[in-house]
């Protein structure tokens, strides 16, 4: 299952590609990547775990960008 979500507060590139990191290292994930300059974050990840992957995401966006919100 792959989903776009659009981001609100996503400061800088180097945050974008520090988040990014982290989502792909989340078990589950088959796929992430966040693109500063639209503003958003692709998931690839199997329908059965993609609410743990998600909620997982959120957790690792907030620790390296606190004021970055998803926007579901």
């Amino acid at each position: 299952m792959k989903k776009v979500f659009k981001l609100r507060d996503l400061d800088c590139a180097n945050c974008a590609a520090k988040m990014e990191a982290a989502i792909q290292k989340i078990h589950g994930v088959e796929h992430a990547s966040v693109n500063f300059m639209t503003q958003k974050l692709t998931i690839e990840a199997s329908e059965s775990d993609f609410e743990q992957v998600l909620s997982e995401a959120e957790k690792a966006m907030r620790r390296v960008e606190p004021g970055c919100v998803l926007v579901k």
